[in-house]
């Protein structure tokens, strides 16, 4: 478990998740141990997209901060892009059997988040991989989001963000951070806000939710999925807590932060299992730390890399600056 996220918690607790998977009954076990008399509310990200019966386990023993867990179904179902037809929202094509030109398809779990789980279709066997799969036509172009709030009739821009990937053989699409503050055509940025809308209607969305899309290199924005929760980017942004809090109780504020900068966000992964040294000091730019002496293994998350400058383009190239600086010393490459 994260150090810095030990320093700042009163408990902590280590979930068992054999292949990413969550064990549901451990978290049952787990979650039934905390004394709930004096917490508010629960406040939740990605970790119940692949099972939102679980998230309505929990609803009935704690105040959800959050969309209910019958938005979350719907919007991880393979449902939810015949929505998007009926909504004239624009996504790739989908499928739930293979596609005979398999070379422009990709295989993706139904579920998944975090982009661990894509694969290029072609090798996708049955039954490999992931129980819940589909098929989508891949676009070429740039992974993009809308971190918006809404209130369950209306949705409201809080920014744009680009997001970084860090492939590997096995794992292409690995979701590795974003920057935010990004520049948008006019076309893109009203095709963007026109879906926030019409999915905030159609789903009662409340609170903050992002959408996931590319940018294609034909011009166009493909939407890639909803997550009706909070997401990695909700980090880029200052003082959101309330305004979530606020957008759960049906009231959307008017006046919504300001970005007079661009700040991003890099996960570091170990290309190779490594053990973490004793003498090592973190700079004030890195979060998410491991606790020293930690094992770490090969494709693992290390830490997160952060960064702010006047741009997005300034921020991202700070950001890969100080990642590379950092695993040079990690592993003594200098």
């Amino acid at each position: 478990m994260d150090a810095d996220t030990r320093r700042i918690s009163e408990q902590a607790f280590k979930l068992n998740m054999p292949d990413l998977q969550l064990d549901v009954e451990d978290f049952k076990r787990t979650f039934s141990s905390i004394n709930l008399d004096e917490i508010d509310g629960f406040l939740y990200g990605s970790l119940f997209d692949n099972c939102p019966d679980l998230l309505a386990w929990v609803a009935h023993r704690i105040r959800l901060v959050g969309n209910a867990p019958e938005v979350l179904k719907q919007a991880k179902a393979f449902s939810f892009f015949k929505l998007l037809d009926d909504l004239n929202i624009q996504h790739p094509e989908v499928l739930l059997e293979m596609p005979k030109d398999f070379e422009n398809w990709l295989c993706k779990q139904i579920g998944g988040n975090g982009g661990t789980h894509i694969r290029p279709a072609k090798l996708w066997k049955k039954g490999g991989y992931f129980q819940k799969t589909y098929f989508q036509r891949k676009i070429v172009g740039e992974p993009i989001s809308m971190l918006f709030v809404a209130d369950g009739k209306r949705s409201r821009l809080i920014g744009f963000n680009r997001q970084f990937v860090s492939p590997t053989e096995e794992m292409p699409y690995r979701f590795a951070g974003a920057v935010n503050n990004i520049a948008l055509q006019p076309n893109i940025h009203a095709a963007f806000e026109h879906a926030a809308q019409q999915l905030t209607k159609a789903l009662s969305l409340r609170c903050i939710n992002s959408l996931d899309a590319i940018l294609g290199d034909d011009g166009q924005l493909w939407i890639l999925e909803l997550n009706p929760r909070l997401s990695a980017t909700f980090d880029l942004y200052p003082n959101l807590f309330n305004l979530h809090v606020r957008g759960c109780d049906d009231d959307l504020v008017q006046d919504l932060p300001i970005m007079k900068s661009a700040k991003a966000q890099l996960i570091l992964y170990a290309d190779e299992a490594f053990e973490i040294p004793t003498d090592v000091v973190w700079p004030s730019w890195v979060a998410d730390v491991p606790e020293k002496n930690n094992k770490i293994a090969q494709h693992a998350p290390i830490f997160t890399v952060l960064a702010e400058a006047e741009s997005a383009e300034l921020a991202q190239a700070l950001v890969l600056q100080r990642a590379a600086q950092l695993k040079r010393k990690i592993f003594k490459n200098d």
